[in-house]
């Protein structure tokens, strides 16, 4: 795709496409603070005399995370699977807010809260990665690269990583890291599962109206199964 290209595709696309983009930055947000000062959340949990306690929570989230990600591809039909994928992203951000709550009820333990944040958290920040764009384009038959798109959300992505980090540090330099990390994922629960309801909403629209004539401005490539 040349600039042109690319530009005409964001426009046919423009809403639905600020809300993945939005979604997306505000999960690699919270990765990244996740991943990055993990060591102080967990100092903050008690257990930083336990190095272990990364590989106990982490293995079962990269497990579970791959097996859900790769049970996607026996999904032919690509708007199933875009709409798969969003309901996807959204149950992993409700998981985090769940799991947070009930933390702070005492329901659950640390270990197992962590746990499921990740869990929560991978659900909805690999299919981004992997094969939302991919049966985005597919599933309204356009020729695009998944690339360019990956690349857009991760420019925000880390722009918004870098941005709360500045905010962490100037805006509230005494806020506890646990507590910032849970009002995060609360943050994450509420808006993010809004946005991507949205997002799944304006796609499903979008596709009605497609079924009716071709994207205008926009080559087209014939309905083909989802190959992986």
């Amino acid at each position: 795709m040349d600039g042109k290209e690319r530009v005409r595709f964001f426009m046919a696309f423009a809403p639905g496409l600020v809300l993945l983009i939005i979604t997306y930055m505000m999960l690699t947000i919270f990765r990244d603070f996740r991943d990055n000062f993990a060591a102080e959340i967990w100092i903050s949990l008690g257990y930083g005399d336990s190095p272990e306690i990364f590989t106990i929570t982490e293995i079962p989230v990269a497990l579970g995370v791959l097996i859900i990600i790769g049970s996607l591809m026996t999904i032919r039909q690509n708007k199933t699977a875009l709409f798969v994928n969003h309901l996807l992203i959204l149950l992993g951000m409700l998981l985090i807010g769940l799991s947070t709550w009930l933390f702070e009820q005492t329901v659950i333990s640390a270990p197992l809260w962590m746990i499921l944040t990740g869990f929560g958290l991978y659900m909805g920040y690999v299919p981004f990665n992997s094969v939302l764009f991919d049966r985005l384009i597919a599933s309204f038959h356009v020729v695009s690269n998944a690339g360019f798109l990956i690349y857009l959300a991760d420019s925000f992505g880390y722009l918004g990583s870098v941005g709360i980090l500045f905010y962490k540090e100037f805006g509230e330099p005494d806020l506890n890291w646990l507590d910032f990390f849970k009002s995060m994922g609360y943050f994450l629960t509420i808006t993010g599962s809004c946005l991507i309801c949205l997002s799944m909403l304006y796609f499903y629209k979008r596709g009605r109206v497609v079924t009716s004539g071709p994207l205008p401005q926009i080559q087209q490539e014939p309905d083909l199964d989802y190959i992986g």
